[in-house]
């Protein structure tokens, strides 16, 4: 489900987005949130590296090839919690947050999620609220020196989410890839091995 589309007016910059499946792009996302969370907003190092990357999924998106946003997805039983949103300031003019909200919002869908939950600072809400999101109930909480709502939104439901009775072959598939055919699945053709086959003599030399 890698998305590539041009944004704005002016020179059409290419905006690509994609679930971050390298060790060079998970870095890139690392690297986004250090900018934006440590170097602008003084975030320290152990609150911004919480101890939760290596359970979430991470969303990286480049501007005409160039790493310029990233969010962080957890999953939890009912709702897809979105996490360390950033755009890194070059681009912020272009609006593209917009564009990895709505990215990760269909990601999210096509698992078969149909709730967004996440901590939103305070002057973020206005913004959010033209995407459809609302406050889960009347909190205000601080952390990381800043303040916070926990707010919400609703998904439309997919007719090819993933179910427990959908094509166990499909599960294996690359998860922004769900539509496309995977390696296991090539690797069908070889057919499966006969288990009492005589394996061939080890040679000791």
């Amino acid at each position: 489900m890698t998305v590539q589309q041009p944004v704005g007016m002016g020179n059409h910059p290419v905006v690509t987005i994609k679930l971050a499946s390298t060790a060079d792009e998970l870095m890139q996302c690392y690297m986004l949130r250090a900018a934006v969370f440590m170097g602008e907003q003084a975030c320290p190092y152990g609150e911004e590296f919480d101890g939760n990357d290596y359970t979430a999924s991470h969303v990286i998106m480049y501007v005409d090839g160039e790493p310029a946003g990233s969010m962080r997805l957890r999953w939890f039983q009912s709702f897809c919690k979105f996490e360390r949103c950033v755009v890194l300031r070059p681009f912020r003019g272009l609006g593209i947050h917009h564009e990895i909200n709505a990215w990760c919002k269909e990601f999210a869908r096509r698992k078969g999620y149909t709730k967004v939950y996440l901590h939103l600072q305070r002057r973020h809400m206005p913004m959010m609220e033209k995407e459809g999101f609302r406050r889960v109930d009347d909190r205000v909480f601080n952390f990381s020196d800043h303040e916070y709502y926990a707010v919400y939104c609703e998904l439309e439901p997919v007719a090819g989410a993933v179910k427990l009775d959908t094509e166990p072959m499909v599960m294996n598939r690359p998860e922004d890839r769900m539509d496309t055919l995977g390696v296991l699945e090539k690797s069908a053709v070889r057919g499966a091995s006969n288990p009492h086959a005589p394996r061939p003599e080890r040679r000791v030399n």
